[in-house]
C-alpha cells in the first residue's frame, strides 16, 4: 500500500487526500484556499530582508522554503478548525453550568468565560470547562488578560505545559494546575509575563 508521501507522488491520491490523511481530518477544496492563500504571500511577501541580512543568512546555510508560510497556515486551519467544532455552544453551556444563555452572553461580555465568535453565534472552547463545571477560578485568569488575543494563542498559553507549574514535579498547563487545586495567584502571575505572539 505504501505511505502518503508514495502514494501521492505515485499519482494514487489526489492533493486534498494526501492532506487529509497527513492532517487526519477530510480535507475539501475550499478548506485548501487559506494554504493558496499562503503560498502566494509566501511568493509575494510585503516585506523583504535587506542585502546584508540576507547575505548573512546566506552565510549561515539558511535557506528560504517558500512552504513554510503555507504549512504554518495550515496547521493554524487545522487547529482552529478543531477548537471551533469541539466547542459548546452558547445554549449547550447554559444548560450544562445551570444558567440562562443571557448569563452566559454576559459573562461572555465581561471576558470571565472564554468565547469566539464566529459568524453570529458564540462558540465556548471545551478547554474552560470540568465535566459539569467551569474549571475553577479560570475566571480571574480570563479577565486579567489583555483584550483581543487570537484564540490560538490563548489556548496556547491555557494548555501548553509551563516549567514553572509543576505537580509531582512534572511541568502542566494553566488548566491542569487549576483544576487539580493549584493557586490562582501562582497561575496569574504567571500567565501574565507572556510575551504574546500571533498564534
Amino acid at each position: 500500500m505504501g505511505t502518503i508521501d508514495d502514494r501521492y507522488l505515485a499519482g494514487d491520491v489526489d492533493f486534498e487526500a494526501a492532506v487529509g490523511e497527513a492532517l487526519g481530518t477530510p480535507v475539501s477544496r475550499e478548506t485548501m484556499l487559506p494554504l493558496l492563500h499562503a503560498l502566494r504571500r509566501g511568493a509575494h511577501p510585503n516585506a523583504q530582508l535587506s542585502d546584508h541580512d540576507a547575505a548573512l543568512y546566506d552565510a549561515a546555510g539558511f535557506t528560504e522554503d517558500p512552504l513554510a508560510p503555507a504549512a504554518a497556515a495550515a496547521e493554524r486551519e487545522q487547529r482552529m478548525r478543531q477548537l471551533t467544532a469541539t466547542a459548546k455552544t452558547v445554549e449547550e453551556a447554559a444548560r450544562m453550568l445551570g444558567v440562562s444563555t443571557s448569563r452566559i452572553r454576559q459573562r461572555a461580555g465581561s471576558g470571565s468565560v472564554w468565547a469566539i465568535k464566529v459568524g453570529n453565534k458564540l462558540l465556548l472552547p471545551v478547554v474552560q470547562f470540568t465535566g459539569e463545571a467551569m474549571v475553577p477560578n479560570l475566571d480571574r485568569i480570563l479577565t486579567a488578560l489583555p483584550d483581543g488575543l487570537h484564540p490560538l494563542a490563548l489556548e496556547r498559553a491555557l494548555t501548553d505545559p509551563r516549567a514553572d507549574l509543576a505537580l509531582d514535579g512534572s511541568p502542566v498547563s494553566v488548566i491542569d494546575w487549576l483544576t487539580s487545586g493549584g493557586d490562582v495567584e501562582t497561575a496569574l502571575e504567571i500567565i501574565t509575563q507572556i510575551e504574546w505572539e500571533a498564534a
